[in-house]
C-alpha cells in the first residue's frame, strides 16, 4: 500500500509495518496507526508517521541515548497490552520537540512510548515517578 506524508512524500508500505497503539498518544486521540521510519542525524532518530493522516509525524528518538541511566519498569497490565513479559522486549521512544531555536530541542522522558516490534503493538506510558523531567532538555545542561 501507498501512504502520503508530509516529510517523505508517497511512502510505500506493507500492513505488516503498521504499528497500532493500543491507547493514543496523548492529545491525538484519533490517531492509531502509525510507521516508524529511520532517519540518520546527530543521534539516532525515528520519526512515528500517521497512516491516517499525512501531517501528522512524530520526531521521536530511544530515551536512553539522551539519558544513559534511563530505565523504567512496565506494570503487568502495560505488559499484557503490548503482549510483552519484560520492558527489554520492547522498544522504548520518546517524543522530541524541535523549536526553532535547537539549543531547546527537548524529550518528554516521563511519558515513553512503548512498542513491541513483533506484534507491532504500542502504548504511550505515563510513569508516576517524578524521576525524569518532563521537558529533557537535550542539547544544554537546563536539566
Amino acid at each position: 500500500m501507498i501512504i502520503k506524508t508530509r516529510l517523505f512524500g508517497e511512502i510505500k508500505i506493507s500492513k505488516k509495518e503498521i504499528i497500532t497503539f493500543i491507547v493514543p498518544i496523548l492529545g491525538f486521540h484519533d490517531y492509531r496507526q502509525f510507521i516508524l521510519i529511520e532517519k540518520e542525524t546527530a543521534f539516532p532518530t525515528f520519526w512515528l508517521q500517521s497512516v491516517e493522516d499525512p501531517k501528522l509525524a512524530f520526531p521521536v528518538v530511544s530515551p536512553f541515548s539522551v539519558d544513559e541511566n534511563y530505565s523504567i519498569k512496565l506494570s503487568s497490565q502495560d505488559c499484557e497490552d503490548i503482549h510483552v513479559r519484560e520492558v527489554d522486549e520492547t522498544l522504548v521512544l520518546t517524543l522530541l520537540v524541535v523549536p526553532q531555536d535547537i539549543l531547546s530541542i527537548r524529550t518528554n522522558l516521563r511519558a515513553p512510548i512503548v512498542y513491541n516490534p513483533q506484534k507491532k503493538l504500542a502504548k504511550q506510558i505515563v510513569l508516576q515517578e517524578e524521576k525524569y523531567a518532563i521537558h529533557y532538555y537535550i542539547m544544554d545542561n537546563r536539566n
